[in-house]
């Protein structure tokens, strides 16, 4: 099992073909798929944006959102002053796949939708692959903000700077666990002792998936 496919596990998306994954001692599968979405947010490393408007992509197309909850999400994502200095701001026609973007627009945007609804889960498979350096902060400090409301975000990273927040790394080497535990423990296994976890390179780190749990 990849890192990836863990993470579609987690979040309903794909079936185990071994053990469960429950929430409040239930099955995921026992959740209806309104309850789910509710409680889960997930950008998945392959992402995909829809033909609409930016708001109706944060909001999930949910004909109820209300634009409040919108722009708290993506204030929360950090891309609020992004957004609203398009030409139609929240009403900026992303078109099929997100075309009328950048790779970075459409990732932190798919971050926004991710965070709406301010769910208790947050698992974001690598959500740094198409930052800048601009984009980076506002993605750590989206990972901040989510945990000190009392959300548990998984993190899916090669690249180092997308764990700055976290407090426990888990470390997946063919499908098995190679160590878990608090992050600084973890990352000395892992680094080389010249090497701190600023200084690595994006190939420093294993395949692994980082969580961080307020």
């Amino acid at each position: 099992m990849g890192k990836s496919t863990l993470a579609r596990a987690l979040v309903g998306a794909l079936d185990p073909l071994k053990g469960t994954v429950r929430f409040d001692g239930a099955e995921i599968r026992q959740w209806q798929d309104d309850r789910r979405g509710a409680f889960i947010g997930y950008l998945p490393q392959d992402l995909q944006l829809f033909d609409g408007s930016i708001a109706d992509n944060i909001a999930r197309f949910r004909q109820e959102a209300e634009a409040d909850t919108v722009i708290e999400a993506a204030k929360r994502a950090d891309v609020h002053d992004l957004i609203v200095s398009l030409p139609d701001g929240y009403n900026t026609l992303i078109g099929r796949g997100g075309r009328n973007l950048s790779a970075g627009q459409r990732q932190r945007i798919a971050l926004a939708r991710a965070l709406y609804g301010n769910p208790f889960l947050v698992v974001l498979d690598e959500p740094n692959s198409n930052l800048d350096s601009v984009g980076e902060v506002a993605l750590t400090n989206s990972i901040k903000v989510m945990r000190d409301l009392g959300s548990i975000v998984v993190v899916i990273a090669h690249r180092p700077s997308a764990i700055a927040t976290v407090n426990k790394i888990l470390c997946l080497k063919d499908g098995k666990q190679t160590a878990f535990g608090p992050k600084d423990d973890v990352l000395k296994q892992v680094l080389t002792p010249a090497q701190t976890p600023a200084q690595a390179s994006p190939q420093t780190l294993p395949p692994a998936i980082q969580g961080g749990v307020a």
